[in-house]
């Protein structure tokens, strides 16, 4: 039983990754709705987020406690 809304939040970094990365997506399919500035924001952020999911990835797949020395 979760007792704090913010644990649900902590639980599965990878769900949260990938919710963002789905609403960037469907961002950048549809271009028309957004500024230029927006949507090169919306690019990068894109990038971004998907290098922070494979790096996510790599650590959890070598080791379950990922970094430990910094």
């Amino acid at each position: 039983m979760v007792h704090c809304g913010e644990d649900l939040r902590f639980e599965d970094p990878a769900r949260e990754l990938n919710n963002q990365i789905s609403e960037l997506q469907a961002r950048v399919a549809y271009p028309q709705h957004w500024s230029s500035g927006e949507h090169e924001q919306h690019i990068e952020k894109l990038r971004q987020l998907t290098y922070k999911k494979d790096r996510l990835s790599d650590r959890s797949g070598t080791s379950p406690m990922g970094r430990t020395h910094h």
